[in-house]
């Protein structure tokens, strides 16, 4: 590519949607996370495109030790964004995931090797400027300690050849990640995409996927002394079926509201809490808890109280309809309480 040819790329990368777009400041942007393989994410994304800030499909997986990255065709999404009356920007996930694993030896392979790094952060930069990707979003998990140590590095590796072209490098961390991780993220990154969600687990005693004084400690501890718009908070739309003393099941916010009316269950909802109700199946007694949409908007105002760079809908297709209506309190919560308190389950 000739020098003038790529500063003018360049210039228009910055001004479409870019590096420098991402710097407004005022009511944190929206990102959502999707997966192709469910019907219901792809109808969530037609319907929805248009409300979105930056669309966050996980579309890439690292899959050889070589740095070979494997891509998902999802031509109705690609549809769906053209469509879309406004376009939101697209930041894919590239994840260590595939084929029901985390990939931890490609992972560690790619991050300890530096030819094998060098050739996934090229093939990612190329098809970030093919396909006019404002980024990417890095989601790698289940690393050993060595990995963790050395992760930043091909963090910061990629980061620095999107930059070229004008675009970003978001990277994931537990609420769990300790801060010295984190802190090598940040340094490494964007911004760090806080997954702000599982309180409760599907492999703990049932309780709320993310109530507000425990979303409300954590953001607080994880934002201490640092600059917020550095962060992203990725939030629950999701629920927890819980059989007695058993794992919980996944189930879309339409799904668990539905479970209630068919068993005829009254749906609670604590303040500063997510809604639950109790029914009894085939196998016997369940538990059922889930973020709607009023937990959405509420949240997604507490964590603009902190000042975040965007708040992250985890995500599209499991999310309650009325989401995308739902109206935010005029001003931030303020939780009171403790946090509701969950336990593993026991073996």
């Amino acid at each position: 590519m000739p020098a003038w040819w790529r500063r003018l790329f360049v210039a228009l990368a910055l001004a479409l949607g870019g590096h420098a777009a991402f710097a407004a400041q005022g009511t944190p942007a929206l990102v959502a996370f999707y997966v192709p393989w469910e019907p219901t994410a792809l109808a969530s994304l037609k319907a929805h495109a248009g409300s979105l800030d930056v669309f966050a499909p996980m579309w890439a997986s690292l899959v050889s030790t070589k740095g070979e990255v494997r891509w998902e065709s999802d031509p109705e999404a690609h549809a769906a964004l053209a469509a879309a009356p406004r376009r939101p920007k697209v930041m894919p996930v590239v994840s260590n995931a595939h084929d029901d694993i985390w990939d931890v030896a490609a992972a560690q392979a790619v991050i300890g090797d530096p030819r094998a790094a060098e050739a996934f952060a090229e093939a990612l930069a190329a098809r970030a400027r093919a396909e006019g990707f404002a980024g990417y979003v890095m989601d790698f998990e289940n690393l050993a300690p060595a990995g963790v140590a050395a992760y930043p590095a091909l963090v910061a590796r990629l980061r620095d050849r999107l930059h070229a072209d004008g675009r970003q490098l978001w990277v994931t961390a537990l609420l769990s990640t300790d801060p010295a991780t984190e802190q090598r993220l940040l340094a490494s990154a964007d911004a760090v995409v806080l997954m702000a969600y599982d309180q409760c687990w599907a492999a703990s005693t049932p309780g709320p996927i993310a109530d507000d004084a425990w979303l409300s400690g954590n953001l607080a501890a994880k934002l201490a002394g640092a600059d917020p718009r550095r962060f992203v908070a990725a939030l629950a739309s999701y629920g927890y079926d819980w059989p007695a003393g058993r794992k919980a099941q996944v189930v879309s916010v339409s799904e668990a509201l539905r479970l209630a009316a068919k068993s005829g269950a009254a749906i609670e909802h604590a303040p500063g809490s997510n809604a639950r109700f109790s029914y009894r199946g085939t196998d016997g007694p369940h538990q059922v808890w889930f973020a709607d949409g009023a937990d959405f908007a509420r949240q997604r105002r507490l964590a603009s109280g902190f000042g975040v760079k965007a708040v992250g809908l985890w995500r599209m297709g499991l999310e309650d309809p009325a989401l995308w209506t739902a109206k935010p309190p005029a001003q931030a919560p303020t939780p009171s309480g403790p946090s509701a308190a969950c336990a593993p389950l026991p073996r």
